[in-house]
């Protein structure tokens, strides 16, 4: 039976969850990324390379004339795809299997390298996500949310003495970098601008958050669903690929930054839960 009979054979037995436009178009973003690494390695000899034995990765950039970081990028977003091994001595191999892929692959890449979109777009915030997000959170009392769009916020903030900077409000670059935040907030909700900024970012509203929030207070945001451990569909390796691509247009990997800043604040440590289209995640801490 081959791979795609395996499929349609599990497909009939099971019963899966319809695949919203949003997740569509966040997986082809990021099977661009993987296709992009692929390219690059093929054709920038990493595969040829490798094919002769172990690499140290530093010595394989030099070889193959690219940035270390940008090299180490290329490597993840192919160890995402198990392409890729790392080694215990810090040294790479390809897998068992990658030679094959890659023949296949530069038969199928043909000429062109995939061209990077100028603009990732992101997924536009369904309102039904507000009153999906309010359940999970209980807000009360006065929040401020910073982000998204008037349908997710009307969904979300009724009844609530809540305050909201949309994106393109000209006070909202300054809120994000942690400046001019209300005091005596019972709650915080960061809508997609941590899924575009830099760590300092996200630094500077949970700075902000400790400092606005009474205690007991919710910090959240919700981001994009990108697995931390390289487990799901959306990996951390291609992540990688694309922030050294595409720099502040890549969202950073969130989860485990904001657990590690938030530990070292007045926080507790923060709960996680994937919203219904299974494109954003919720992820919320409550000051002590």
């Amino acid at each position: 039976m081959t791979a795609i009979e395996m499929t349609a054979a599990a497909g009939a037995t099971e019963t899966r969850r319809p695949i919203s436009g949003a997740a569509v178009g966040l997986d082809a973003a990021l099977g661009w990324a993987a296709t992009r690494a692929l390219a690059e390695a093929i054709r920038g000899g990493t595969f040829e390379r490798l094919a002769a034995g172990r690499a140290d990765p530093t010595e394989l950039a030099a070889a193959v004339g690219l940035p270390v970081d940008r090299l180490l990028a290329q490597l993840a977003a192919l160890g995402a795809q198990g392409l890729v091994q790392l080694e215990e001595d810090g040294r790479v191999q390809l897998a068992d299997h990658a030679g094959e892929v890659a023949r296949a692959a530069a038969m199928v890449l043909g000429g062109d390298v995939p061209a990077a979109p100028p603009r990732l777009s992101w997924p536009i915030l369904d309102p039904t996500l507000g009153a999906w997000a309010a359940a999970a959170l209980a807000p009360a009392g006065r929040w401020l949310v910073l982000g998204g769009d008037a349908g997710f916020v009307r969904s979300f903030g009724d009844g609530l003495d809540l305050s909201h900077l949309a994106e393109d409000a000209a006070e909202f670059g300054a809120a994000l970098a942690g400046e001019n935040w209300p005091a005596g907030l019972d709650g915080v909700l960061i809508l997609r601008g941590l899924g575009r900024s830099a760590k300092t970012a996200i630094s500077a509203v949970i700075e902000a958050a400790e400092e606005a929030l009474c205690p007991g207070g919710c910090f959240a945001c919700l981001d994009l669903v990108l697995d931390d451990d390289y487990a799901g569909p959306r990996h951390a390796g291609l992540w990688a690929f694309a922030q050294a691509d595409l720099g502040g247009e890549a969202p950073p990997l969130t989860l485990n930054f904001l657990g590690l800043r938030l530990a070292e604040l007045c926080f507790a440590p923060p709960i996680a839960a994937e919203a219904p289209d299974g494109v954003h995640r919720l992820i919320w801490s409550r000051r002590d």
